[in-house]
């Protein structure tokens, strides 16, 4: 069964990534909603949603490492380490939700930097992980643009099962979208998952614990950031060996105020 699973994703990459994708969301809403409890202590309301990402990543890094892809999806490799520099405009992006400062005292800080970072974790290793490894043989832009694809649909999910509005969810979407367009040209471009995870969980929780939404204005300039970068990115650093490597080369929980765009990226399991 493993190995035709694997043999289906590496004939067909676009389905098989849909199926991944797929699997991916039905395990998370499992675990989240009908297998585990709510599991929201006093001194860790946010236990449930670390949990439940655990599992999700554990399982993605098995399957990984059951088919061979741990160093070749950039889940158990650091990359190409002089390269680090190129998360840093998306970092600095992530960095400019936290100008108005931040909501919270120091318990409530920590822990949701704990569970966004278990988020980013599983994200990453799911999305530019094991789906874009699955993707490769489409070629590196197409591959980035199905990966962005993928994941920003994957958030009506938090409209499904999570209570999120409707509006809300589209511009999860649009912004998720965006931004997974932009990490996998970064994953292509570095070789590892490893600094999007940090990219992802500071941008998650700036946004999060941000005190209010982010103008429209500066979303409009990020989006088209995104996009630009992501672009130059495939461009610049999407090599032959990339576009035909075989198989593959490469919660919701508001904080109760303006729920909106600041939550769009973060794939969330309601506790």
């Amino acid at each position: 069964m493993e190995s035709r699973w694997k043999g289906h994703a590496t004939r067909h990459p676009l389905w098989g990534a849909v199926a991944l994708t797929l699997a991916w969301h039905v395990v998370l809403v499992l675990f989240a909603k009908v297998i585990l409890p709510p599991l929201a202590p006093s001194w860790f309301p946010d236990l449930g949603a670390v949990v439940v990402n655990a599992v999700c990543f554990a399982g993605v890094w098995c399957v990984l490492w059951r088919w061979g892809w741990l160093r070749a999806s950039g889940a158990a490799t650091h990359g190409r380490v002089r390269r680090w520099w190129l998360a840093v405009p998306m970092l600095a992006v992530a960095c400019s939700y936290a100008v108005a400062g931040l909501e919270g005292g120091a318990r409530v800080i920590v822990g949701s930097l704990v569970s966004l970072l278990w988020v980013a974790v599983n994200e990453e290793a799911y999305s530019r992980g094991l789906v874009q490894q699955v993707l490769g043989p489409l070629g590196v832009m197409r591959a980035a643009v199905a990966v962005g694809v993928l994941f920003g649909v994957g958030h009506v999910q938090n409209y499904l099962f999570f209570g999120a509005a409707l509006d809300d969810t589209l511009w999860q979407m649009l912004s998720a979208g965006l931004f997974g367009f932009a990490c996998a040209g970064l994953r292509y471009a570095i070789g590892s998952i490893w600094p999007l995870v940090v990219v992802h969980a500071l941008d998650d929780f700036f946004q999060i614990r941000s005190p209010g939404s982010a103008p429209d204005w500066w979303d409009a300039i990020v989006y088209v950031f995104y996009a630009a970068f992501g672009v130059w990115l495939l461009r610049r650093y999407g090599t032959p060996g990339h576009r035909r490597s075989p198989a593959g080369g490469s919660s919701v929980r508001t904080s109760g105020r303006r729920p909106g765009r600041r939550l769009n990226r973060r794939f969330t399991v309601g506790y």
